[in-house]
């Protein structure tokens, strides 16, 4: 497991990865054109949920505006969404985001991000500039790569180990039990139904059923030990 971190300079400002939008669409290019032209940056520092199939993400980040304008000055398209202001610090606000695409030209373009893959923090994105990063091994990451290049060009890659720092609480479990926890999460084993049964999530990984419950098991439990401790 490898973290990628690549810049993508896109083609079309709103044929970037996180701006997807019909050309027939005129509506909604147009309140987005509205949106991203008024914004210097936005940075999502906190991901808390990613469902590229459902068209759902859920993230804390910090939007800059560009220089003579607030966020009082943009409307986000409510076809895509809301955002909320947590805080304010100059022209930089902190925000909760959620997006909710119905739209199926843009439910399907993000589709194609459903790789298994991890995607965390940061993303960062500038009407001339994008950057992601993610989670995993060099085959997936290759096809990351592979779909970013039909968005805009890849100018710059970055491989790094997949670390975790003290503060996380994967850090509290061995590496392996840390990749079978973050493959049964990328692949629907704790969501509810259950997109993948124990035995065919082992089948993917190509383990037995019982080595993965087990590992999968001894993970929740020092992760919950963790989170309650004291409790």
């Amino acid at each position: 497991m490898r973290k990628m971190i690549v810049e993508v300079f896109p083609k079309d400002p709103l044929k970037d990865p996180l701006m997807m939008i019909p050309t027939d669409s005129r509506e909604l290019h147009q309140a987005v054109e509205q949106f991203t032209e008024k914004i210097e940056s936005i940075n999502l520092t906190e991901l808390i949920k990613m469902d590229f199939e459902r068209g759902e993400v859920t993230a804390v980040g910090e939007i800059t505006m560009k220089a003579g304008y607030t966020f009082a000055d943009i409307e986000f398209p409510g076809l895509l969404g809301s955002i909320e202001v947590l805080k304010a610090n100059g022209r930089t606000y902190t925000c909760f985001i959620q997006l909710a695409v119905c739209d199926k030209f843009l439910l399907q373009k993000m589709r194609e991000f459903d790789l298994a893959v991890i995607w965390i923090a940061p993303m960062r994105k500038s009407r001339d500039l994008s950057v992601y990063t993610c989670i995993g091994d060099n085959a997936n990451l290759n096809k990351v790569l592979h779909l970013m290049a039909t968005y805009g060009e890849v100018r710059n890659v970055i491989f790094e180990e997949a670390s975790f720092s003290g503060n996380d609480p994967l850090s509290r479990l061995t590496a392996r039990q840390r990749d079978l926890l973050i493959a049964a999460k990328r692949y629907g084993y704790y969501e509810y139904p259950r997109r993948i049964s124990g035995q065919e999530l082992a089948e993917k990984l190509g383990i037995s059923k019982a080595t993965a419950i087990e590992h999968l098991r001894k993970a929740e439990v020092r992760l919950i030990s963790t989170l309650l401790a004291g409790y």
